[in-house]
Order: structure tokens, then sequence, then C-alpha cells
């Protein structure tokens, strides 16, 4: 039986397999052999083909995926009047189609990529290239329509490629001994027993090292964090066609809480201005201004940061020169209190702060 065989097989026991406290145990352990299998696959499957060369442009980068035919050529024209090819028929977009939208004083790339289909992970229609885009993506819009649903089954190709949505990365991690066995450090209230553990690290052939947990976590989690490839990106749901007859109540329910929902409709533009605000306010970026030594603010084009960016940072996205011989930042802006503060390199900046920095010269 070949890998992407005994996957199935595993995929189908698990979707007979109903989850409770008695069987999540062997619900791990098959997650964990599918993720062996999976990284097994990915390995064999190096190499030939050609590959999407797509540089990154703008302040971020959001990659439209879903399956083919649900609207995302559509998307990225109403998003930022960009063309890409548009038909009634699969597999329209073969090539990954780049667009920039202009919201808020952020340049952000829309990227229409072809659809994924089933096996997309292992290869099948072009699904690895196509998820190695996904992977540098810094939002993911999955997008289906009122007719397609299939949701969970794009979730979890993207698992599959080592790419886990809505969910941050837990603070794990793990030292090789040549010998010892397993020790397992973790707190007292985890989800997941040292039995467990020590299945899930042999499911990866590892038998001798010291675990390290400091944080509540599952076996997903675990499992996740062995694989090696995981990337975590946060995404929203695009449910297109919303002008076609639909229940959407009960779309909403085959969606359960993968994501925040948008509903839209590409060919009437209803909901579009509701997508380009989530798309942003899901990026959490923040708009900087800085101010000039004659005083004058230019307010048309701000610099562009994600959320927890520092001084040091604004810094250098203007130079490595203003970091080395910077002496003081003054910050002011709408969302403080105080109207004007002196800051150091390692200051936390807040979304439409103006900055003025000083330097030794």
């Amino acid at each position: 039986m070949g890998i992407e065989e005994r996957i199935k097989e595993i995929e189908e026991e698990l979707k007979k397999t109903q989850y409770n406290k008695a069987t999540e145990h062997h619900v791990g352990l098959l997650k964990a052999k599918m993720a062996r299998l999976e990284l097994e696959a990915e390995s064999h499957k190096k190499g030939g083909g050609m590959g999407f060369a797509i540089p990154k442009t703008g302040d971020a980068t959001v990659a439209l995926v879903g399956f083919p035919n649900v609207g995302k050529s559509s998307l990225l024209s109403v998003l930022t009047n960009k063309q890409s090819e548009i038909g009634n028929f699969a597999f329209t977009t073969l090539k990954v189609i780049p667009g920039t939208l202009d919201y808020e004083g952020a340049q952000i790339q829309i990227l229409d990529l072809p659809g994924i289909i089933e096996n997309a992970a292992v290869g099948s229609g072009r699904g690895r290239e196509v998820l190695s885009i996904v992977r540098g993506a810094d939002l993911i819009v999955i997008v289906t329509d009122v007719n397609v649903g299939g949701i969970d089954k794009i979730v979890n190709e993207l698992h599959k490629g080592g790419i886990v949505v809505n969910r941050r990365r837990k603070n794990i991690s793990f030292k090789r001994t040549n010998s010892g066995g397993i020790r397992v450090h973790k707190p007292r209230k985890v989800e997941i027993n040292d039995g467990e553990i020590r299945d899930i690290l042999k499911e990866f052939k590892i038998t001798n090292g010291e675990l390290y947990i400091r944080e509540r976590i599952d076996a997903e989690d675990l499992i996740d964090f062995l694989r090696g490839n995981t990337v975590y990106v946060p995404a929203i749901v695009v449910i297109n066609k919303i002008d076609l007859p639909h229940n959407m109540e009960m779309i909403k329910r085959s969606v359960g809480n993968i994501g925040k929902i948008v509903e839209v409709s590409a060919s009437k533009r209803i909901g579009v201005d509701r997508m380009k605000s989530e798309i942003y306010n899901s990026l959490e970026l923040v708009r900087i201004y800085l101010r000039e030594k004659s005083g004058e603010i230019d307010y048309s084009r701000p610099l562009v940061l994600s959320r927890g960016a520092k001084v040091e940072d604004v810094g250098r996205k203007i130079s490595r020169e203003m970091v080395q011989s910077f002496r003081y930042a003054i910050i002011s802006g709408p969302n403080r209190k105080m109207n004007e503060i002196r800051v150091g390199l390692d200051y936390e900046v807040m979304d439409r702060d103006v900055i003025t920095l000083i330097s030794r010269n």
C-alpha cells in the first residue's frame, strides 16, 4: 500500500472515530501517524515541475485560497482593479495573478492562486507549488461560494501542507540526547498525559531527549511542533455569490469556528468594502507618520509595520544608518493620552503615531 493510500485509510478511520475522553489517545496517535506519512510523501515529491515565483511587494501579502470556480479571480478584480482571467469552468487560473489593494494608506498585495483540490499537499493539481506561496502569506482568505462549501477540506489540505490557520505557535522545545529515553517537563494542567506524549514522539521515531512544554497544549499542538515545517497564519473566510439563492445559516454551521466570515458577491459588488476592512484589520498593521525637520508631516504614504513593532523597526524601515546614529524619538498620536513623549529604540509604536527621529549627528 502506497503512502497516499495509507493516509486516506487513516483519514477514514478518523472520520469514523467519535472523539471523546476514551478515544483521545487513539485519535492523537492516528494524527501523529498521518503527519509522519505526510512528511514522507512530501519528501518523496521533492523536485520536478515548475514552481510559482512571485516576489512579495507592498506592506503585506494576502493569499486567496479555495476550490476552483468559486470566484477568486472576480474578487481579485473588485479588490484591486486587476483583471485575472475569469470563466465559468474549473482551473481557470493556472498561474498566480498578483494585484494591489490600496487601503488606509497600506499597499496590500493580493494573490489569486490556482484552485486547491484534494491531495494538493502531496502534489495533486500543482498543490505543492500553490501551498508554497500560501506559506509565505501574511493572511489567508479562504474563499468558497454558497453552493460549494468545503471550507473544512481546504483547512485540512492547508494543515497537511504544514499551514495552521488561526492558531498560535505553542511554547514547546525539544533537546535531543543520545540515551536516557524521553523526559517530559510540563505544567500540571496539560490536556495530554506523558504516555500519550511518548507514543506520539515514538511515531516520529524519537526515543531519546528532553521535551519542554511551557503552557497548556493538546496532541495536535505537539504534532504540529514535531512536524518541524509548520507555519501559523491568520485567516478569514469569504462566502462568495450571495446574490444566488442560499441558506446562510446552514453555510455558517458548516464553517464552524474556523474563522471570521465575510459574505460577498463579487459580481454585484456586495460586501466588498467589508471584505477590504476585514483584510486590513486581520493583518494587524500600524501606520506611522514621520515628522520632517521642517515640522511638516506627510500623511499620504505612511510607513506600515506589523502590530508590536518598535521604534527600532521604524528606523530600520528608513535605513540602517538611522538606527546606528539614533539618539531618541519624540512620539505623539491620536491614540496616546500624552501630547508628546520622548522614547528609545525599544518603545512599542501604535497605529497613526507621528514620530520624530533625533540622531546624534
